[in-house]
């Protein structure tokens, strides 16, 4: 009995130990086999670790042949990115500046040349460079100034007619200057017991103007100036005597309208050459007297001077005119803008040849 216990329990050790034995066996295949892929892993990263320094060089900087070293601090994004760094730089290391400038071409924005007056020995005028029509503000009359009149016209409409006290002489020139935010003429009358007339207007200035001024002349035939307004506005009437004014002799030159004064009792020519849109040259003799029907004023001509003398000139654009002056008075030159250029040339009278 006791014989057979000890056999059982020996064979219970024995069943025990091996399946101790087999527990731990399959353990020690079990840790093998995860050292084994372990080692697997970390030599399958580290291949793939070392192919990816070939792909990435983010990472690490490949060799570089011997030709063209590259420094082994260099950073690797400066030597992959060379085209994109810093185009501004690259762009300010070309500017032009350093290298001379080019001519400057005819094409580029800058004014085109002027061309030099043509040298062939025909006339030609100055290029009307003259003043600008820039005036000042209108002048008032000083108390005790004679021959001049002037005022200031109100809003609304009106009419203001007065008498022209004339310096000595049977011709004057004036000048008259008018300023207004509307409407403003004034126009020479001859007003007395047997005779009313209005006459052409010596200055009209509408809205869009605003200001302007002209030389003109005046006669015994006017006796009285109308001066029609509508809206604020300023005028002034200044009247000088014959011998007040410049006096054509030689060449003159000019620009804009103007007065002379001829004062030679004997015939002479007057080459007349203007350059504006619409201009005219007229002779008023010293007598002052308008003429009615013809150019004539009645004074008797001198001999030698053909009855059909040229006393004026009306023409548009530029012209060359010769008049004849018979005897002392004014010529009165208009220009349609002030900077319109003029010549003026006075030459004895010689008359024309004798047909054989």
């Amino acid at each position: 009995m006791a014989v057979g216990l000890l056999v059982g329990f020996a064979l219970g050790c024995l069943v025990t130990a091996g399946a101790l034995w087999r527990l731990t066996l399959s353990a020690a295949r079990k840790a093998a086999g995860s050292a084994a892929r372990a080692e697997a892993a970390a030599l399958k990263a580290t291949a793939v670790k070392a192919a990816g320094s070939d792909a990435d060089p983010a990472t690490t900087v490949p060799a570089t042949p011997a030709a063209a070293p590259v420094p082994a601090a260099a950073p690797a994004v400066a030597v992959a990115k060379p085209a994109v760094a810093k185009p501004a730089r690259r762009v300010e290391a070309a500017r032009p500046a350093r290298t001379p400038p080019r001519p400057r071409s005819t094409t580029d924005s800058a004014p085109a040349p002027v061309l030099p007056p043509v040298e062939d020995g025909l006339p030609r005028l100055r290029p009307a460079s003259g003043p600008s029509d820039k005036r000042g503000p209108v002048p008032q009359q000083r108390a005790g100034e004679r021959f001049h009149f002037s005022g200031r016209c109100g809003d609304g409409e009106a009419e203001y007619e007065f008498p022209i006290e004339w310096p000595e002489g049977a011709i004057t020139v004036a000048q008259i200057e008018v300023s207004t935010k509307g409407y403003l003429s004034i126009t020479p009358m001859t007003r007395t017991l047997d005779r009313i007339e209005s006459h052409s207007s010596l200055i009209y200035l509408g809205s869009s103007d605003k200001r302007k001024g002209v030389r003109t002349v005046l006669t015994r035939d006017f006796t009285h100036l109308l001066v029609e307004s509508r809206g604020v506005g300023e005028w002034s009437v200044r009247l000088y005597g014959p011998d007040e004014i410049d006096e054509l002799t030689g060449t003159m030159e000019g620009y804009g309208s103007t007065v002379l004064a001829i004062r030679q009792d004997r015939p002479v020519s007057c080459v007349t050459h203007v350059k504006s849109s619409s201009w005219s040259a007229e002779f008023i003799c010293a007598c002052g007297r308008i003429p009615k029907s013809s150019r004539s004023c009645g004074c008797p001509d001198p001999p030698g001077l053909p009855s059909s003398a040229t006393l004026c000139a009306w023409e548009s654009g530029e012209a060359l005119r010769t008049l004849q002056f018979p005897r002392a008075g004014v010529l009165k030159l208009r220009t349609s803008k002030p900077s319109d250029p003029w010549r003026l040339e006075v030459r004895p009278y010689t008359g024309k040849p004798k047909a054989r």
